[in-house]
């Protein structure tokens, strides 16, 4: 039989089977949105955060704070401060010798230190602040001087008497005595807290050294602190590292962060360079340069037993800072001209309302110490003050040049343009000014002004 041919498709059937599709497609689309849309509920109602809109109430929320905090940072409070302004002076190393031994003597076993600072006193108490390195630990053993110094306590009563109110013991001849004479000399300065006398440069342990010592004054704090190079070949006790403070750079860096932290300005003090040296040494630029980079407003040197200059020192991140290399000696009974000329740093430490100290006014007046032939009758006078007739009884003529020409041109060479006339310096602290019975600069420019 042949094949059957196949039957065609009426056009109804096939117009059915195209809708039959239709409809399924439109089922499957339809089933599709609906699981979107399921999806995309189930979502926004686990993360609503997603989902919120930008209004006024959404704006309330803890997230849009943040957001808004990061994209509009408020501003930093300015802190304005009062302006003010504290005098500082410094001097030399107080180097009391057996014949200062002797004559401060009073024949019983004590001593009185106060006749040797009565000329100087009136410039040492009008300061604000007054700083001196007391060369020797007072010690309550044997008094002793060169090589190995041990000074009775009196000198310390002599120095607060006089009007010192910022001591170093940070040098070479700290443990001249042992370590029980540096306790002795802790133990002096911490039982006179009332006279608002503070001791730097050695420390009990290392609680004790990290407590910021400042002097306040009219509202300003002036942070201290103090360093020695070495200690004549004498070695820290093994159980207290902190007794003296040693030059170390990473301790340095540490311990005026801690005090520019918490004071208005930071004055370093620094035995440094060589003795007898009219010039500083490479050394103590370098130092001097890392003690401004690191924030010291005042830079005072001593060791040499003789003046060196002075001047402004600019680090690299742009700090400035005045420093002396060396005051000289303050008293003592050395054996050459320029031993005789000491130094006495005056500055001005002026607080602007920005809270940034400025050093102004630095100058130098040059001192001499005077003794007589007898190796008696120790006083350290303003070079101003001395004369032909003191250079011809002083206890070296004849030995050196003492004349007042020589000692002039020695401060001259060290200092130059800084050198100053006699100054009482200014007491810009009222209430320190009226304690002591004298005028404050404040006062004196509101009665300037009032006339």
């Amino acid at each position: 039989m042949p094949p059957k041919t196949p039957q065609r498709k009426s056009a109804a059937y096939r117009r059915q089977v195209r809708i039959r599709r239709r409809r399924r497609i439109t089922v499957v689309i339809i089933c599709f949105l609906i699981l979107l849309v399921a999806v995309i509920v189930a979502v926004h109602a686990i993360f609503p955060a997603f989902s919120a809109p930008h209004t006024d109430a959404a704006s309330e929320s803890g997230e849009q704070d943040i957001v808004n905090a990061v994209q509009e940072p408020e501003q930093e409070e300015v802190i304005t401060y009062e302006p003010a302004s504290i005098s500082l002076i410094a001097v030399g190393d107080n180097l009391i010798h057996n014949t200062l031994l002797r004559d401060a003597s009073n024949g019983d076993g004590t001593y009185d230190f106060t006749s040797f600072y009565e000329e100087i006193k009136p410039y040492v108490e009008a300061a604000d602040i007054a700083f001196i390195n007391q060369e020797s630990p007072l010690g309550t053993g044997e008094p002793s001087a060169y090589p190995c110094f041990n000074t009775p306590q009196a000198c310390g009563e002599a120095l607060i008497d006089a009007g010192f109110d910022v001591i170093s013991h940070a040098n070479n001849h700290a443990m001249d005595a042992g370590s029980s004479a540096v306790y002795d000399t802790l133990d002096f300065w911490d039982s006179h807290a009332e006279d608002d006398v503070i001791r730097i440069g050695i420390a009990r342990d290392a609680e004790d050294r990290a407590k910021i010592r400042y002097v306040e004054r009219n509202g300003m704090k002036i942070g201290f602190l103090a360093y020695t190079y070495g200690l004549n070949g004498y070695s820290l006790p093994e159980d207290n590292p902190d007794l003296v403070s040693l030059i170390d750079k990473d301790k340095i860096a540490t311990e005026m962060a801690a005090v520019r932290e918490n004071c208005d300005a930071v004055v370093v003090v620094m035995h440094w360079g060589e003795e007898y040296e009219s010039t500083q040494n490479d050394e103590q630029e370098e130092l001097a340069e890392f003690l401004t980079e690191q924030g010291a407003a005042v830079i005072i040197g001593g060791h040499p037993h003789v003046c060196q200059p002075c001047g402004w020192v600019e680090s690299e991140n742009g700090n400035r800072a005045f420093c002396i290399y060396s005051t000289g000696n303050f008293i003592s009974a050395q054996d050459k001209s320029a031993t005789m000329v000491e130094a006495m740093l005056q500055v001005t430490l002026t607080r602007q309302t920005d809270g940034t100290i400025i050093v102004e006014k630095p100058g130098v007046m040059p001192l001499v110490c005077c003794f007589n032939s007898k190796w008696r009758n120790y006083q350290v006078l303003p070079m101003d003050d001395y004369t032909e007739s003191l250079a011809n009884s002083h206890a070296l003529a004849g030995r050196v040049n003492m004349s007042v020409s020589n000692l002039r041109s020695i401060a001259e060479d060290a200092f130059g343009e800084f050198i100053i006339e006699k100054t009482i310096p200014i007491t810009y602290d009222t209430a320190y000014a009226e304690a002591h019975g004298t005028a404050s600069a404040a006062n004196t420019a509101s009665e300037d002004a009032a006339a």
